[in-house]
């Protein structure tokens, strides 16, 4: 295992329970960027590098991954938005923007609905809120006992180079939800440095704990149902119940439940966070609004339940998509620079 490097000076805070690896760079209003799944604050580092002219820019490592403690207890999204708040109380931080991709925007998401004072403002990329994409099938893998970590502590690497460099992978004598070809992007941001930085991370002892558990007790499926009021309804299916979608005799997108919309916060469906709010999205969670991989300016959001629960829990929201790969910050810097200043401006 190498030594995980950053390109910025690395800090470290103790709150109660954990010790939180973050760099910090610029000065001005406090802004935090948090990380998405499977990468480390580094992934930041064009937004870091534009917006500390004009912020105070920080961005911690989550529970569980980069320098950040990986104690192996149960990861919820409340903890990780409750890490949130520790870490701006333990720097006294009172409130702050806050931007998230992918897991790091469902925790800035969770962290705004449930403390709203303390943020100022929220930018969420390519991420979810309460309702789960019907094709990540990984989540429900996720909910297995012993395969899904085995997967990570054997093919952890290989993982990276399939999923953010673009490689063919093999994946040999584990069980795996992910397909041999990586998804169609442009993976020319992923260099060099990049790549070993983001192998180096997953290796971490802890991360393939983390990175499974986000997932396992992260993501409590609940079917979703109208009533006869009108009114929206919950069923908690429960781990086993994800894995025999995930196991169906048939596959996955065979099982009925595949094809329907899964709640994973019933709790915080009728929530809202009325502050000032970003949606940047690209054709991966939201293919309709792009015509020949270009957005459609006449595109309203809010056709489905996975985008009403944006619509619904924000509503002082902005949206635009973007022509790109699931890792926006990195392969579209400039575009999520000025979309993110242009914001908390």
């Amino acid at each position: 295992m190498s030594i995980l490097k950053y390109p910025y000076q690395s800090h470290f805070v103790e709150t109660p329970g954990l010790k939180i690896h973050y760099l910090k760079e610029g000065s001005g209003p406090p802004l935090i960027l948090l990380h998405g799944w499977p990468q480390t604050a580094y992934m930041w580092r064009h937004q870091i590098e534009y917006l500390k002219k004009s912020f105070t820019v920080y961005a911690p490592d989550n529970r569980g991954f980069g320098l950040t403690e990986k104690p192996k207890i149960r990861i919820t999204r409340d903890l990780l938005a409750r890490d949130v708040v520790a870490f701006m109380d333990a720097l006294g931080l009172q409130k702050a923007h806050l931007a998230g991709h992918d897991w790091g925007g469902m925790i800035a998401f969770k962290l705004a609905i449930d403390f709203p004072s303390r943020c100022e403002s929220l930018a969420l990329i390519d991420t979810s809120t309460t309702v789960w994409p019907r094709w990540a099938g990984h989540a429900y893998w996720a909910k297995q006992s012993d395969l899904p970590l085995q997967f990570f502590e054997q093919c952890g690497e290989e993982f990276i180079r399939w999923c953010l460099h673009g490689e063919r992978a093999v994946f040999s004598g584990v069980d795996s939800p992910f397909p041999r070809q990586p998804l169609p992007a442009d993976y020319a941001w992923c260099d060099e440095e990049a790549l070993q930085h983001f192998m180096s991370a997953i290796s971490q002892p802890g991360t393939g704990y983390a990175s499974v558990d986000y997932y396992r007790s992260g993501l409590p499926f609940h079917r979703i149902q109208k009533n006869n009021d009108d009114v929206f309804e919950f069923e908690y299916i429960g781990e086993q119940g994800a894995i025999d979608i995930w196991k169906h005799e048939q596959g996955f997108w065979a099982h009925p439940d595949a094809q329907q919309d899964m709640c994973f916060a019933p709790e915080d469906w009728h929530k809202q966070f009325s502050g000032p709010s970003l949606f940047l999205f690209t054709p991966l969670l939201v293919p309709q609004a792009f015509d020949n991989n270009s957005y459609r300016k006449d595109f309203v959001l809010g056709n489905n339940l996975w985008e009403r629960a944006f619509t619904g829990a924000l509503p002082d929201l902005k949206y635009s998509g973007i022509a790109s790969g699931h890792f926006l910050p990195e392969e579209k810097p400039s575009s999520v620079n000025t979309a993110l200043f242009e914001f908390f401006t």
